[in-house]
């Protein structure tokens, strides 16, 4: 199985892929700044339970909206240079937001703005950079760089960067914001030196391939539609989460970090345990367990009167979530041409990232109408619901199919897209895909 240290992980992807680590790295511990110290000001903006809904939701909106140009982008230009004024926008609008704060200006329409202009440039970013790592990984590493990014995001923002965040906003509320639009132009200089890019196999350059490839096979079909269905519900439990333990479990608004500190733990052991249950149960079996795990564990939370149980479980939900992730991933980019990993992956993203959205308004509805505890028990118990009615499809459809995908689905031609089939193929075993 090998040696499971990051740093040997990254030494043995390769002198690129360490480069667009550490870009990675330093973008994911601004977004993590963020995490912490977001809701927090929501709060002390407006505490309504839709008012922090909808602020946590304007961050996975523009996956709806932006999510289509943002894959062509990445497929039609450099993806380095995109990466780049991605990320410099964004770190002009988080200083714009801690300039707002320090002078006492910022107001809930300000902060809903603010957050969707930077979640706007983020989607280009994150379309860029996951795009380009699939050409530099040989298929057979794809879980393993998968686990090294997932891991890395979970250590980053979801860890360290909400507990910094929180720490810093507990010293002054513009204190993360002005760190973070500083790791964000630090997070620029690695990506200048990328470009290369996927070489188009015809003319068709249209925002839609992507969406038409990801809806005409039938596994990435099945695989959408299972983790579509996941990040809705989990986007219920995040819409108010930060209302449940700060009133409900008894965690600190100063300690909030911590919190989400938990689950960022538990995220980073499930990235990298992914790899061992792939091989070892297969991607179909190993989505499901993740699945149900995690939905059994929204309930625990939702039971929950105090942070000494609902921690625990938030730990437990993020190694599901932690696992779900990298085997997603590598699937969707086995199953994917290089010259449409952009557009393919973008609107796979804009479909999961823009379904979390909706569930974190539906959160806030029915926290209004019937109490905190209710988005996690309807999470929970249509989480496991989910997982039951996709149990065979998903068996059925990629855990016998996958393993001739990486070859015929990277020749498959896009309905209608002009040119030649993609002729790259994956040289990696698929086994356990």
């Amino acid at each position: 199985m090998g040696s499971r240290n990051p740093a040997a992980h990254r030494r043995r992807l390769g002198h690129a892929f360490n480069r667009l680590w550490v870009g990675f790295a330093c973008a994911s511990s601004g977004d993590g700044l963020a995490a912490g110290a977001v809701p927090l000001l929501a709060i002390t903006v407006n505490p309504h339970p839709l008012a922090v809904s909808a602020v946590v939701a304007a961050d996975s909106v523009p996956w709806l909206l932006m999510a289509l140009p943002a894959g062509a982008f990445a497929d039609r230009f450099q993806r380095g240079p995109v990466a780049v004024i991605s990320n410099g926008l964004r770190a002009f609008i988080i200083l714009l937001s801690a300039l707002l704060i320090l002078s006492d200006k910022m107001t809930l329409t300000l902060l809903i703005l603010i957050v969707l202009v930077n979640a706007s440039a983020r989607a280009f970013f994150y379309s860029s950079y996951q795009a380009l790592f699939p050409e530099i990984i040989d298929s057979r590493d794809l879980e393993h760089a998968n686990g090294v990014l997932t891991g890395t995001e979970a250590a980053t923002e979801h860890l360290a960067g909400p507990v910094a965040g929180t720490s810093l906003f507990a010293v002054a509320r513009s204190l993360p914001f002005f760190a973070d639009a500083i790791v964000l132009v630090v997070s620029c200089f690695p990506f200048l030196g990328f470009r290369s890019r996927a070489t188009h196999a015809g003319p068709s350059t249209s925002i839609w391939d992507g969406a038409r490839f990801l809806f005409a096979d039938r596994r990435l079909r099945v695989l959408i539609a299972m983790v579509g269905s996941l990040s809705l519900l989990q986007g219920m439990e995040f819409g108010i989460l930060v209302l449940l333990a700060t009133t409900e479990w008894g965690v600190r608004e100063g300690a909030y970090g911590f919190f989400l500190a938990a689950g960022a733990t538990g995220n980073l052991v499930g990235s990298v345990l992914a790899d061992g249950r792939v091989r070892r149960f297969g991607s179909a079996r190993t989505l499901l367990g993740a699945a149900v795990v995690s939905g059994l564990g929204y309930l625990v939370m939702a039971s929950a009167t105090s942070w000494v149980l609902a921690g625990p479980a938030f730990v437990v939900v993020g190694i599901a979530v932690g696992v779900g992730a990298v085997v997603a991933n590598s699937v969707r980019q086995r199953l994917t041409p290089p010259d449409m990993m952009g557009r393919v992956g973008s609107a796979s993203r804009g479909i999961v990232w823009g379904a979390a959205p909706i569930g974190a308004l539906a959160a806030g509805g029915l926290a209004t109408l019937s109490g905190l505890r209710t988005p996690l028990i309807v999470a929970g118990v249509l989480q496991c619901v989910v997982a039951l009615l996709l149990a065979r499809p998903l068996l059925r459809n990629i855990q016998h199919d996958s393993r001739r995908g990486a070859a015929n689905g990277r020749r498959r031609r896009v309905p209608g897209t002009q040119g030649t089939p993609a002729q790259a193929t994956s040289s990696g075993n698929v086994d356990h895909v």
